[in-house]
């Protein structure tokens, strides 16, 4: 008799155990009884959606990227990275994009939107504006970025940011929450395969001396993480305990438990995790990263006493956000020094010498503002009815795009040409929508003679 109620004893604390241990490895009761049907993922009804207006300014800056190091960035709003956006699912989102610099150049949601909101076409050139809208429709972590073209070369430059989407139905349990956007930046060489520096937020080793990430024990931390990086993803590992991990930072997929997970190039993950023992800690991205500007001290406190002056309320019911607290530090280490320019977007008169031909080279090295005959000949003349065509000779795309959008070449790849046939008189000024200070001009008119 003893051993058999023994063995209901042992089994009862198994079965215990596991109910237990399930429940513990389940995602948040996330209610799903307003959910619409999707054959991608779950959509939720928003009871109470808002309007939100947000703006956004294309600006070049001189900012300190490490301690005593300065360099000239692209930003939006100044700072890198850009301003945190956050609202809820189901809100009615629209950004105002101001472009104050010589580049063109875009924002690209990640998400769900139309054509005219995905932040490619149209190129935004210098002097104008553009208005996105779209409807918040997933719940999760995403960034935004310039998709000018070189891509790569813009979201190096620094015109990157987060995007928080809270779900709608049923907040995430309450905890401290903070974000890190992993990047890279080379301060002598954009392109450098290997950069110095792969700064957490912008600034190299910002949190290790004296800006700790602060927590309290036993409190959960939720850490929104983005992989902006070109070349190498981002292996996010955080010391002395294992995360719970949302991976694209989608709150429906299924959450796991990782002691280091792989953030791809332009990819998120949400982290969960808490410490028991007041101490001081580390995350960072693993690998090479870590020597070079990602790495960051997490200091757990007995209470939260030194947290209630840098904390705000968050969108997640019950949680605190020490979102502000972070973007306030990258401004003040930062300290950017805003550069303006003058007659931004003002046409240019090609006082070049006219030319009768009907071919245009777009020259070695034309994306470089220093090259002056970017187009050659930067002025031609032919006859109506005249096919005239243009040769990339150039490494990177351009385009060829009448001012008064007469005509649109689109992306003509590296050592690639575009054609067209101007039928009516006229002069028709052209440039390239990705580099803006290339300009050119067709002249059609009545000529005594044909070309040769």
């Amino acid at each position: 008799m003893k051993q058999t109620s023994s063995l209901y004893i042992v089994v009862g604390v198994i079965i215990g155990f596991s109910i237990a241990f399930v429940a513990f490895m389940q995602s948040p009761n996330i209610q799903t009884s307003d959910a619409t049907s999707s054959d991608v993922f779950p959509k939720f009804k928003n009871q109470n959606p808002q309007k939100l207006f947000y703006t956004l300014i294309a600006q070049d800056a001189e900012i300190e990227v490490s301690k005593g190091v300065t360099a000239k960035v692209w930003t939006y709003n100044g700072t890198v990275p850009a301003p945190t956006l956050r609202f809820t699912e189901g809100d009615d989102v629209t950004v105002k994009f101001v472009n104050k610099t010589p580049y063109s150049h875009t924002i690209h949601f990640h998400g769900t939107h139309d054509s005219a909101n995905d932040g490619v076409f149209p190129q935004i050139m210098p002097g104008e504006e553009y208005t996105y809208h779209f409807v918040a429709q997933e719940s999760g972590l995403f960034m935004y970025h310039c998709h000018a073209f070189p891509t790569s070369e813009h979201v190096r430059m620094g015109m990157f940011g987060t995007m928080i989407i809270d779900p709608a139905v049923r907040p995430m349990d309450p905890a401290r929450e903070y974000f890190f956007t992993l990047s890279e930046f080379d301060p002598n060489n954009t392109m450098e395969y290997f950069p110095e520096y792969y700064p957490l937020n912008g600034y190299a080793n910002q949190y290790m001396d004296d800006n700790p990430i602060q927590v309290v024990k036993g409190e959960l931390v939720r850490f929104y993480v983005i992989g902006i990086g070109t070349v190498l993803p981002s292996p996010f590992h955080i010391h002395s305990t294992i995360a719970k991990v949302y991976p694209s930072g989608i709150l429906w997929n299924e959450p796991y438990f990782a002691q280091t997970h792989l953030i791809a190039n332009g990819d998120t993950a949400i982290f969960e995790a808490k410490w028991d023992e007041p101490g001081i800690y580390f995350v960072h991205a693993h690998g090479i990263q870590e020597e070079r500007g990602s790495m960051a001290v997490i200091e757990v406190l007995e209470d939260d006493s030194l947290l209630l002056e840098k904390q705000t309320p968050s969108n997640n019911k019950g949680s605190y956000s020490m979102i502000q607290w972070q973007e306030d530090l990258i401004k003040l280490l930062e300290h950017p020094k805003i550069i303006t320019y003058d007659n931004l977007g003002e046409s240019t008169i090609i006082n070049a010498k006219k030319i009768q031909t009907n071919d245009v080279s777009i020259v070695e090295n034309s994306w470089n503002p220093d090259v002056t005959d970017s187009y050659f000949p930067a002025s031609i003349e032919i006859n109506p009815g005249t096919a005239v065509t243009w040769t990339n000779n150039d490494a990177v795309i351009h385009t060829v795009t009448d001012t008064k959008k007469t005509f649109d070449s689109e992306f003509i790849q590296a050592g690639g040409t575009w054609q067209y046939t101007f039928e009516k008189p006229g002069q028709y000024d052209y440039l390239c929508t990705l580099h803006p200070w290339m300009k050119g001009t067709v002249s059609v008119t009545e000529m005594s003679h044909s070309m040769n």
